[in-house]
């Protein structure tokens, strides 16, 4: 960024191109396909998680250890390393759906047979063992800048929900499981310590 005059506030015309607005939307399996879309020019595509309420949450930390030295007693350039990297999404999802609380718990679903219970019936129950097959490949938040069409998207690879479930019921309100999903690294880049998690940023005129 080019050096300015200092001025008393960061206001610049530009600045309304920059919101990042409304809660935006949670996909499964979120991945940009270049031959989709009008005339093939590709699009961005998943499963949506469902509907949310009360926003969603983004968090990348990033951990540092410092190498302690005698004689230095002030943080020091290079004195720094890198520890470990997190990234998570958190969803507050109201559309309720026995794959949603299937994720919550990593559990099973089976169709009710009628004997234990009455047929048109999902019955969802817990699992002894996490398996792989259990992460999902993608997940993403598909957000709003306000100055472009074009949506900003944070993505983490191989996604599980940790948070268990936990909601309330009350009356003249609706339910809301609040689902946490950690990012997990593949084999080929924990040597690198890489990040499972990107963010995909519009260019903004």
């Amino acid at each position: 960024m080019a050096k300015t005059a200092v001025k008393r506030t960061g206001y610049t015309a530009s600045t309304p191109k920059h919101y990042l607005i409304n809660a935006g939307a949670i996909y499964k399996n979120l991945a940009w396909n270049p031959t989709g879309g009008k005339d093939s020019k590709g699009q961005w595509e998943g499963e949506l998680l469902g509907a949310t309420a009360g926003g969603n949450k983004v968090t990348v930390e990033v951990n540092y250890r410092v190498i302690e030295i005698d004689g230095v007693f002030t943080p020091a350039v290079g004195q720094k390393i890198l520890e470990s990297q997190t990234a998570k999404i958190e969803a507050n999802v109201k559309e309720l759906t026995a794959e949603n609380i299937r994720m919550a718990i990593n559990g099973k679903i089976k169709e009710a047979d009628g004997t234990n219970a009455p047929t048109g019936y999902k019955v969802i129950s817990g699992k002894s063992k996490l398996e792989n097959t259990d992460y999902i490949e993608s997940l993403g938040i598909v957000g709003t800048m306000s100055g472009t069409n074009d949506p900003i998207i944070v993505i983490i690879d191989n996604a599980l929900c940790t948070s268990g479930l936990d909601f309330e019921t009350k009356d003249n309100d609706e339910a809301v499981i609040s689902m946490t999903f950690e990012a997990h690294a593949d084999e080929d880049k924990i040597d690198d310590l890489s990040l499972p998690c990107r963010i995909y940023f519009p260019n903004i005129v």
